[in-house]
Parts: structure tokens; sequence; C-alpha cells
């Protein structure tokens, strides 16, 4: 009677690990499943600014890479150190809004305990455009300028 009842206590026990393993298990897939879903939002994940005016307007892929700019008449008529400005300033804001919607994916995965963090390569949103130390200078506009420079005689 002992032996029966050693095997049927082993039995149950090893019953017992079984469920708990496929627990772990289903768990494991799950949380698996969760981040390669997060991966893929982050991937496809965009951001977009605009100035003040609208005169100048950037669209950024996930890591931050200029995939669009666009530039109104407006834009174009101012010199060409604003018009630099305009656009670092933009793109960066854009830049910014796609790593907070990344942020927002991970900070979630965080909270569930699926990570344990938010990827190194996206530091903290800037909200402020840099400035520009000192004064501009006057710069004529960009249809002022000729942005064809020859070289030599012809």
């Amino acid at each position: 009677m002992s032996d029966e009842h050693s095997v049927g206590a082993l039995n149950d026990r090893a019953r017992r690990l079984s469920d708990e393993a496929a627990h772990v298990y289903s768990v494991t897939r799950r949380r698996k499943e969760a981040l390669r879903a997060a991966e893929a939002r982050a991937l496809k994940v965009s951001g977009e600014a605009a100035s003040h005016d609208g005169s100048v307007r950037a669209r950024v892929d996930a890591g931050g890479m200029l995939t669009e700019l666009v530039l109104t008449d407006k834009a174009l008529r101012s010199g060409p150190g604003e018009l630099a400005r305009l656009v670092t300033t933009v793109t960066q804001r854009a830049a910014a809004d796609a790593r907070s919607s990344v942020r927002d994916t991970y900070d979630r995965l965080r909270d569930e305990g699926i990570v344990r963090g938010v990827p190194v390569l996206l530091p903290a949103p800037q909200t402020e455009a840099p400035q520009r130390p000192g004064k501009p200078e006057e710069e004529a506009s960009y249809e002022e300028r000729s942005v064809v420079r020859r070289r030599g005689p012809r």
C-alpha cells in the first residue's frame, strides 16, 4: 500500500508541475508575442510637426530620420539662416513626437513587467528648440540668391 500511496503522490506532484510548466510557458509565450507586436508598432511610428505658421512641415520615421519635408513659398522667401532654423526646429519636434510614441509603447510593456525599460536609443524628448546665439544677420531670401554656382569659364 505504501508503494501505491507514493506512486499516487508522485503522479499528483507530476501533474501539478506539468500544470505549472504549462502556465509558465503560456505566460512567456504571451509576453513574447506582446514584445514582438510592440516592436512592430514601434517600427511603424512616425512623427510629424509644423512651424507655427505652417510654412515648414516635417515627417520622420521611428528612428528620427527625415522622410518628408514640405516648404511653402513663404518659407522659401525667408533667409537661409531662418529657413535652416525652422527646418531644424520642426524636424526636432517631429523626432520628439516619434520618440514619445515609441516610449509610450515600451512604457506599457514595462508596466506589465514584459521589459525592464525603454530602449537606450530613445532619449527623453526635447520640448524646446535650441536657441541661436546672437542676433541673426540680415540674409537674402532663397528667391533672391542664385542656388546654382558655375565653376570656371563656359
